[in-house]
């Protein structure tokens, strides 16, 4: 074996949590900016509805 092979090597319990740590900062990262958005819109949403409430 060559130090090449060796090194690209990833036996089970390494892989799995590898893909876990990936899979849950993707999905942390999502929600995250989900939620920053849904905030960013309802903040908008609210101010044009009450200058709508106003004018009525």
């Amino acid at each position: 074996m060559t130090l090449t092979n060796l090194l690209a090597y990833i036996d089970p319990g390494s892989g799995s949590l590898l893909f876990q740590a990936i899979l849950s900062s993707l999905l942390t990262g999502l929600v995250f900016f989900k939620r920053i958005s849904n905030y960013i819109k309802s903040v908008f949403r609210n101010k044009f509805f009450l200058r709508e409430k106003k004018d009525s």
